[in-house]
């Protein structure tokens, strides 16, 4: 193989040799800037974008820990009604059926619903949480109306030990 290149090239003038060094010469230029700087260019430019945007996100995540470190350390009181007349309310204005509420001493009760929307459920949970009252233990099936669940789930008022 290296023989008959070097009878190709021994064939060749030498102004051709000399284009055909001057080609080679270019396309070795061409290959590298395409095939390995170019690459290695966006792969560091990306690397410094992720790192710019964790850093930021770094920053966030800092001031949001020190900011709820300078809140109080108090409690959640939670609401001033019963946590059975409380959610009994507010289940009726969220649209919401209970099938059992039942209390549990006066910081704790188990309820029922047999069809709700995960979505209006997952909604009046959060409503909950941010009123004092949170959810300690929760099952739920998929119930015959499709696209509901049927929940069962015991609620405490105060914030997690």
């Amino acid at each position: 193989m290296m023989d008959r290149l070097r009878t190709m090239w021994g064939e060749r003038s030498p102004r051709e040799q000399w284009m055909l060094g001057v080609m080679f010469a270019l396309l070795a230029v061409v290959v590298l800037w395409l095939g390995i700087f170019r690459p290695l260019e966006a792969a560091q430019r990306s690397a410094r974008d992720a790192l710019r945007e964790a850093t930021d996100r770094n920053a966030a995540i800092r001031m949001k820990v020190k900011l709820l470190k300078s809140l109080p350390r108090s409690a959640a009181v939670g609401p001033s009604a019963s946590v059975e007349q409380f959610v009994g309310q507010s289940a009726g204005e969220a649209g919401l059926t209970l099938e059992r509420a039942q209390a549990q001493g006066s910081d704790r009760m188990e309820i029922a619903v047999a069809s709700v929307r995960p979505v209006a459920l997952f909604s009046w949970l959060a409503a909950l949480e941010a009123q004092g009252v949170r959810v300690e233990t929760m099952s739920a099936r998929p119930s015959p109306t499709a696209g509901s669940v049927s929940v069962h789930a015991v609620l405490v008022r105060g914030a997690r030990q």
